[in-house]
């Protein structure tokens, strides 16, 4: 039993991947300056990070390279999904060519 499966689209596994980074991105760039806020309001500094630094200088910037990788992924995987279906449908419908057709007499 076998079955003639398309290829996978890659340009969707990494869109997959850029919106999980934007979510991760997103959620920390929302959330980890109200835990700051809320550990020196209960009177304790939250320990130096490079880490965190960089997303308060940062964050907003990567953001918006994640939003336009998403969308260049997004473009570039239903454009190859497009084609792969013009050239799917153009070899199912492709007219005979002269060595296909028989003269009768």
């Amino acid at each position: 039993m076998h079955q003639s499966q398309e290829p996978r689209n890659a340009f969707y596994l990494l869109l997959l991947l850029a919106s999980m980074l934007f979510v991760v991105t997103a959620l920390a760039y929302g959330i980890v300056p109200v835990l700051e806020d809320k550990a020196r309001a209960a009177g304790e500094l939250p320990p130096p990070s490079p880490w965190r630094k960089a997303l308060r200088e940062d964050g907003g910037l990567w953001l918006l390279y994640e939003v336009a990788a998403m969308i260049v992924l997004g473009l570039a995987s239903m454009g190859l999904d497009r084609y792969r279906r013009w050239r799917k449908d153009r070899a199912t419908t492709q007219p005979p060519g002269p060595a296909d057709q028989r003269s009768s007499g």
